[in-house]
């Protein structure tokens, strides 16, 4: 069936900068993603600082803490959504010691940090498998020599193990970085975008505006400027990374 199409030029960008939504999207977009490669960077840190001994209590804890990542985030999205509703599993817990439940995922004030808890505690699990296998590629031998020079633990952690972790490092906060700027799942599972537009992604508002209001031509703008802002960032963030990972 023929359909007559327009040639719109550089209007649909044109657009987006006068986009009030999208702008948000992008501020709620940008939040998640920071404050899920910190958090998930430093809880994957502790955790695999935790687990880097012999025993199968330490391989037991590595599986709790890896099997949310091997889940898949429609299933996180679900669990989480039963456990964070006004009479969910956490309200119901609160409530036994003592202390009032929220809505998790209707007050617009906590509803953002609700969906990062999420996808920090989804997303923990691979931090802490690169992070670990960053500990156990360290020679011991190094450890030995702060023995014999008096460094005690703060300054074998400070001078040996944080920086031969640089490389993991930045391949967990470059890997978080992407997949945070491209969270759709679990937002759709959790809220849908709501209340209101309050947890609307760019991922979430570029499937609404392509496939809900049919306006695929500025969907696709959007998903240029999502693509461009990816790169940047990662390109970006590479650099400077890099600059401090050290050799031995």
């Amino acid at each position: 069936m023929y359909t007559d199409f327009k040639w719109v030029g550089m209007a649909n960008y044109t657009d987006l900068m006068k986009d009030s939504l999208f702008g948000h999207a992008i501020i709620v977009t940008c939040m998640i993603a920071l404050i899920v490669t910190l958090a998930s960077n430093v809880l994957g840190l502790l955790s695999a600082l935790l687990v880097n001994f012999k025993g199968w209590i330490y391989n037991t804890a590595r599986t709790v803490f890896f099997t949310p990542q091997v889940l898949s985030p429609v299933i996180v999205g679900f669990i989480w959504s039963i456990i964070l509703t006004n009479d969910g599993v956490l309200n119901k817990l609160l409530g036994y010691i003592g202390l009032s439940g929220t809505s998790w995922l209707a007050n617009t004030n906590i509803v953002v940090y609700s969906i990062i808890a999420v996808i920090v505690w989804q997303s923990m699990g691979f931090c802490t498998v690169i992070f670990l296998a960053m500990l156990q590629s360290i020679p011991s031998d190094l450890y030995e020599a702060s023995i014999i020079d008096g460094c005690n633990r703060w300054k074998k952690f400070k001078h040996i193990t944080f920086p031969l972790l640089a490389p993991g490092i930045t391949i967990n906060t470059v890997m978080l970085l992407i997949s945070s700027f491209k969270v759709f799942d679990q937002v759709v599972v959790l809220t849908n975008g709501g209340p209101g537009t309050t947890t609307e992604t760019i991922s979430l508002k570029i499937i609404n505006m392509g496939f809900v209001e049919n306006q695929m031509g500025y969907a696709s703008s959007m998903a240029v400027v999502l693509f461009l802002l990816i790169g940047s960032i990662s390109v970006f963030v590479v650099s400077i990374l890099k600059r401090r990972e050290v050799e031995y």
